[in-house]
């Protein structure tokens, strides 16, 4: 009964579920302006309806060095963590952990300060191994940190789609734009993806995508902007990272759960394979890239 109600439920979708071994990797970051935002537990969420609902083999990377928290989201006590895969020669494979519904997470260390500031060499180990983990997924997804820090940036540059989370608040609609100004002076035409978050419904999510969007036209006129939906405002979140689930796991019915699912179908349905190339080929070509400019700039300097 509960495989028959699965099946119903991935066919009403509407989307094709499982693995596609002809199609790369497709690399999606998580990110937002300023902190408290609901970054992490959306990046948790959206992994979970991905995985559950549509079968997709995902990856996670808490690439918010040094105060990494996914593992503690997910209930989760790793052996190893990026620190050792980094700094003690541990390989990628002992360092990710199973989490629900078969995700797998490479764990960011919390507290440490060497992590904040990636050498060129360690960011190209980090996606070298990524690489080498092609054929095992369809999607990764990278919660980055919050802010315009250097690593921050690299990752959302490095990504094929950046997801920016924004709530109502006037000081998330402010950093977000700021951080948008910023992709875009590095990497114009980069697709972003805005997702309104803690808003009553549809139609303020919208309000408030139209609100930055009409700045961005005036200010940014070749920003790559679209709206990516929206999550309520739902007690439940609380209740769930309280007891370190997945809200879309814990209560699969709620508000917040059936909205996420509905984040994941539409991101799904959108077809950047067509316009971007290789997923997780492509965040290391941009990595040496990014680490070229920088070194140019210096230089120059």
């Amino acid at each position: 009964m509960t495989d028959q109600a699965e099946g119903l439920r991935k066919k009403e979708a509407g989307i094709a579920s499982g693995p596609d071994p002809s199609l790369p990797p497709r690399v999606i970051s998580v990110t937002s302006g300023k902190g408290g935002v609901g970054k992490t537990n959306v990046t948790a969420n959206l992994a979970y309806a991905l995985s559950e609902t549509f079968g997709k083999r995902v990856l996670v990377f808490d690439a918010d060095l040094g105060l990494g928290n996914m593992d503690v989201l997910f209930n989760l006590r790793p052996r190893w963590t990026l620190k050792d895969f980094l700094f003690e020669d541990r390989s990628l494979s002992e360092v990710l952990v199973p989490g629900p519904a078969g995700i797998r997470i490479l764990p960011a260390a919390s507290g440490v300060e060497e992590l904040t500031a990636l050498t060129p060499e360690q960011n190209l180990k980090l996606i070298s191994a990524f690489d080498q983990l092609g054929e095992e997924v369809d999607i990764l997804l990278i919660d980055t940190g919050a802010g315009i820090s250097e690593n921050v940036l690299t990752f959302n540059l490095a990504s094929q789609e950046t997801l920016i989370v924004v709530t109502p608040e006037p000081t998330s609609r402010t950093d977000a734009f700021a951080l948008m100004k910023v992709l875009n002076r590095r990497y114009s035409g980069k697709p972003l993806l805005f997702l309104a978050n803690m808003v009553r419904d549809r139609r303020e999510g919208l309000e408030l995508y139209d609100l930055v969007s009409r700045v961005a036209d005036r200010f940014l006129p070749d920003l790559n902007l679209s709206f990516a939906g929206y999550l309520p405002q739902d007690p439940s979140v609380t209740q769930a990272v309280r007891n370190q689930k997945a809200l879309a796991e814990m209560l699969p019915g709620a508000p917040f759960s059936t909205a996420i699912r509905q984040v994941a179908r539409d991101l799904l349905s959108r077809p950047p394979r067509e316009m971007l190339q290789s997923g997780i080929g492509l965040l290391m070509k941009r990595l040496v890239d990014s680490r070229q400019t920088r070194e140019g700039v210096s230089g120059g300097g």
